[in-house]
């Protein structure tokens, strides 16, 4: 391959499943990058296998190798989105990482480029999501790609939504600075909420038999958002939403009958410590009224609090009204990353959207 001429003996193949190898090249690569700030463990092995689950194909998951030893990885989730009036088959790309000195010589950059050639030329799909960190430096490599013509359309920008369940954990492992401790308080958002649910609501655990009126209720923003997941059957719902340890699911009842759903993911933050932290995936809360709204998230937040989580993650991803997550004090932080597009289809054009439903990773 061409663009490993200055890396003599890399190939890049499919993954080998060496998911430990994979976790301690990411954390050498992340604590290059980051010092030592906190960052998630995106490649713990628990999570990486639950996405492998997700995308049966060998050939979603690539990683370069040189004498058996990892040197890069990128992982290619498949899904099929709803836009304006069609559905379209697409992957959700994620988890880039290679060692910083390889990534110098082009690495990532021929990771991606046998990425796209998989996605275009073989599995056929029409376009791929990718979700770049601001000022990352896979974030650089893109810019390079999209001034040399290749297909990268820009969709949205998005940032952090936080709220802290556990103040003095939180606090040591992020290294807070005095005045975002002062801003975190001030604002309510130590402390957690007392909760109350209305008579007749309850939130408990997800069960199988939820699954065919949750497909509906999560398909129903379809008509409502720029770009929408589309599930295709209860089967392919329950894979991401139910797996435990990683990916844990809460209904919303009312009656007996389903009206909601929370689901999250449950990542482990690399600081001065390490923290369990739940990041908001999947929800539905459009049948309660706000008042409903405020107590359902008041009940999560102490729900989550008991099961060790120190703290919540959400991004501004505008399929669904974020002002109960605010009045339970949430709040915006410094962190963003863009949400690009590369399309494989070329009767397909984006725009800028304000509403995507969809994971981040």
């Amino acid at each position: 391959m061409s663009e490993l001429t200055n890396l003599a003996g890399v190939v890049i193949e499919p993954f080998h499943g060496d998911l430990e190898a994979l976790e301690r090249m990411a954390h050498s690569s992340w604590r290059d990058e980051y010092g030592i700030s906190s960052f998630p463990n995106l490649y713990r092995p628990e999570f990486v296998r639950y996405l492998m689950e997700l995308a049966p194909d060998s050939r979603h998951f690539i990683a370069a190798y040189k004498e058996g030893e990892i040197l890069a990885f990128l992982a290619n989730v498949p899904r099929t989105f709803y836009y304006r009036g069609q559905n379209f088959r697409a992957i959700l790309s994620c988890l880039l990482v290679s060692r910083r000195e390889l990534a110098r010589k082009g690495l990532a950059r021929a990771i991606i480029k046998e990425a796209v050639r998989i996605n275009q030329e073989i599995t056929r799909y029409d376009f791929a999501l990718l979700y770049l960190e601001s000022g990352h430096r896979s974030s650089q490599l893109i810019e390079k790609f999209k001034m040399e013509g290749h297909p990268l359309q820009y969709l949205k920008k998005m940032f952090v939504l936080g709220r802290v369940l556990d103040m003095k954990k939180v606090s040591y492992s992020e290294s807070l600075k005095g005045w975002e401790k002062m801003a975190i308080k001030l604002w309510g958002a130590d402390k957690l909420p007392a909760s109350r649910l209305p008579e007749g609501l309850s939130l408990e655990e997800f069960s199988q038999t939820d699954l065919p009126e949750a497909v509906k209720l999560l398909n129903s923003y379809s008509d409502r958002v720029d770009l929408a997941r589309i599930w295709n059957g209860p089967e392919e719902l329950k894979r991401e939403i139910m797996y435990p340890g990683v990916s844990s699911t809460l209904a919303l009842r009312k009656g007996g009958q389903l009206v909601g759903l929370i689901n999250y993911l449950e990542h482990e933050h690399l600081g001065k410590s390490v923290e369990r932290w739940a990041w908001l995936n999947h929800l539905h809360l459009e049948l309660l009224n706000s008042e409903e709204k405020k107590e359902v998230v008041n009940c999560l937040l102490n729900y989550l609090a008991g099961q060790g989580m120190v703290g919540v993650i959400e991004w501004n991803k505008g399929y669904y009204s974020q002002s109960c997550l605010f009045g339970s004090r949430f709040f915006p932080y410094f962190r963003s990353i863009n949400l690009y597009a590369y399309v494989f289809n070329p009767d397909l054009r984006f725009g800028k959207m304000k509403k995507i439903y969809e994971v981040q990773i």
